[in-house]
């Protein structure tokens, strides 16, 4: 009898996986959501890409973030990602748009979700 109750109170590794993919992936939207507010507000552009973006966040993702801020606000604005990504538990993957190649900026610009 204790070894059915036992039994039925594990969780398997791969349960423990998709139970964390679906928390970072409600997790992100509500960075997203806090992301394009904050685009608004300081007159910038988050471009979020990867993952996120294509739908196969899994347990071990990060957030992808591409930011084009004026350079005075730059900064400011990176801080603001590590802080809702800290906030939410997601770590991030910060590329900053004015030290970045080109080439990967236009790609991540082309397949990417610009915030605002």
């Amino acid at each position: 009898m204790g070894v059915s109750a036992t039994a039925s109170a594990v969780t398997t590794l791969a349960q423990r996986k998709a139970s964390e993919a679906a928390r970072r992936l409600q997790a992100a939207e509500a960075v997203v959501d806090a992301l394009g507010a904050y685009a608004r507000r300081e007159c910038g552009t988050f471009v979020v890409f990867g993952s996120y973006v294509t739908g196969t966040m899994r347990f071990d993702s990060d957030l992808d973030v591409l930011i084009d801020f004026p350079p005075e606000r730059a900064a400011a604005a990176w801080c603001f990602v590590e802080d809702v990504c800290a906030e939410h538990g997601v770590p991030p993957d910060i590329h900053d748009a004015s030290t970045s190649w080109p080439v990967f900026t236009q790609r991540v610009r082309a397949k990417g979700l610009a915030l605002p």
